[in-house]
C-alpha cells in the first residue's frame, strides 16, 4: 500500500449519469454543457468518501455565462471557454431579439443571472427549469476590439467558433435579424460609449464599433451558459490534508485542485483555480518525498518526437535564449523547443507574471505542472533547444 496518495482528478460538472453527484446535488444543471473535459467525473471525490473522507459545499457549482457553440457540433455537451477577455475587450453580448441586456464586464454570477432572467420561471424562483432549453447569446466583437485579443481570436477563428464578418448587414443575416434592429443596437452602444455609461452601469468602453457600421469588420460567435467548476469537493486543511466527516486527518490522503472543496466559498473568482492547483500543488509536494526522475532524458525524446518534420528549426543555445529574458522580449525553453511569448503573455489567462518570470529560462517543469502538452499545438517555436 502507498504510504501517501494525492488526489488532483478534478471535479465533476460532466457526469450526467443517474445517481451522479450533479444529479444528487444540483439536478436543474444536468442539461447544461460544461467546459470540463469528460474526465470530470467525481472519481476522486468517489475514491476519498469510500474511505470516509468528508464532503464540503457540494451543491456550490459555478455556471460560466460564456461557452462557445460550436456551429458545427452545436449540441455537444463539452463546450470551449470564452474568456472574460473576450468581453473586456469591447465585446458586446446580443439575446435573439437583438437587444444587449446586461453589463458585459460584471461577474461571471451577474452575466449569467442576466441570461437565465430572460425566463420567467427563472426570474421567480432564481432556480434553472431543467426542462427549458438552455439559451444561447451573440459575442459580438469590432476589428478594434478583435485586435486587443488577436491570439484568442485568430484561436477561435481557427477552431470555426467565431465568424470573421464584413459589415453590419451581414452581422445582422449571420444573427438571423432584422438589419434595423441590429443597427438600433450597435448604435445605442455607441451613443452610451459616447456618454460613458449604459444602462446597466457599463462605465468602461472598449473596442467600440467604428462610425460607419457598414464599413466596420465583426468578429461574432454563438455562446452559452456553461458549468465551469465545483466548488465543492473533499474536505481539506491548510495543509492539503484530506479529512473524514468528523474533521480528523486521513493519514496519507491528500488533496489539490478542484477535487477538494471550501476553497473558494460560494462562487470562484476568475484565475483562482490554477492559483488553487498551484498552491496546494505546492504545499502537498513538498511534504511529500517523490523520487527524482531524469528531467533531461525525458527533454531529449519531447525533442525527437517534436521536431519530427521541423528540421527547418534553427538550433538554440541556452546561452541565447537567456539573452531574451525581459518584458518586451520573452523566450522560453518547453518541452525541449524555444517558444517566443513576449506577445501571448499579456493576455495568459492566469496572468502575464507566471510566463514573464520564466523570461530566458527553461520552463518545462513549470508549465508541466499546471498544463498538458497539447496545449502548445497553436503556437509556433522558433527554434529546437539544444
Amino acid at each position: 500500500m502507498a504510504p501517501n496518495v494525492i488526489l488532483a482528478t478534478g471535479g465533476f460538472a460532466s457526469d450526467r449519469s443517474h445517481g451522479s453527484y450533479l444529479e444528487k446535488y444540483r439536478p436543474e444543471l444536468m442539461k447544461m454543457p460544461a467546459t470540463a473535459g469528460e474526465f470530470s467525473t467525481g472519481d476522486g471525490i468517489t475514491l476519498g468518501t469510500s474511505v470516509g473522507a468528508g464532503l464540503v459545499d457540494m451543491e456550490k457549482v459555478q455556471v460560466h455565462p460564456t461557452g462557445w457553440v460550436d456551429p458545427s457540433d452545436p449540441t455537444n455537451p463539452g463546450k470551449i471557454l470564452a474568456g472574460e477577455l473576450m468581453r473586456g475587450v469591447g465585446g458586446i453580448v446580443i439575446n435573439r431579439d437583438g437587444n444587449r441586456f446586461c453589463n458585459e464586464l460584471g461577474t461571471r454570477a451577474y452575466v449569467t443571472d442576466k441570461m437565465f432572467s430572460h425566463d420567467p420561471h427563472y426570474i421567480k424562483t432564481k432556480k434553472w427549469n431543467i426542462t427549458n432549453e438552455i439559451p444561447t447569446f451573440s459575442l459580438v466583437l469590432s476589428a478594434s476590439a478583435a485586435e486587443g485579443a488577436k491570439k484568442h481570436v485568430d484561436h477561435y477563428l481557427n477552431k470555426g467558433l467565431l465568424k470573421k464578418i464584413e459589415g453590419l448587414e451581414d452581422l445582422a443575416k449571420w444573427m438571423n435579424l432584422p438589419l434595423s434592429k441590429v443597427k438600433e443596437t450597435v448604435e445605442q452602444y455607441q451613443r452610451d460609449a459616447k456618454d460613458g455609461r449604459d444602462q446597466w452601469g457599463k462605465t468602461s468602453f472598449s473596442g467600440v464599433p467604428i462610425d460607419n457600421l457598414m464599413d466596420e469588420t465583426f468578429f461574432a460567435g454563438t455562446v452559452t451558459p456553461v458549468l465551469h467548476y465545483c466548488m465543492g469537493g473533499l474536505t481539506i486543511n491548510k495543509e492539503g490534508n484530506v479529512l473524514d466527516e468528523n474533521q480528523q486527518v486521513i493519514s496519507g490522503l491528500h488533496a489539490a485542485g478542484e477535487v477538494s472543496g471550501g476553497v473558494h466559498g460560494d462562487n470562484r473568482l476568475g484565475g483562482n483555480s490554477l492559483l488553487e492547483c498551484t498552491v496546494f500543488g505546492t504545499i502537498v509536494g513538498k511534504r511529500i518525498p517523490i523520487r527524482p526522475r531524469n528531467l533531461s532524458l525525458q527533454l531529449n525524446q519531447d525533442v525527437d518526437e517534436f521536431s519530427g518534420g521541423k528540421a527547418e528549426l534553427p538550433n538554440i543555445t541556452m546561452a541565447e535564449v537567456q539573452q531574451h529574458n525581459t518584458e518586451g522580449d520573452c523566450w522560453v525553453v518547453i518541452h525541449g523547443m524555444v517558444y517566443d511569448l513576449t506577445e501571448f503573455a499579456d493576455e495568459h489567462p492566469a496572468g502575464p507574471e507566471s510566463i514573464i518570470d520564466l523570461a530566458g529560462q527553461d520552463g518545462t517543469e513549470e508549465f508541466q505542472a499546471v498544463h498538458g502538452e497539447n496545449i502548445l499545438e497553436d503556437f509556433d517555436p522558433v527554434g529546437v533547444f539544444v
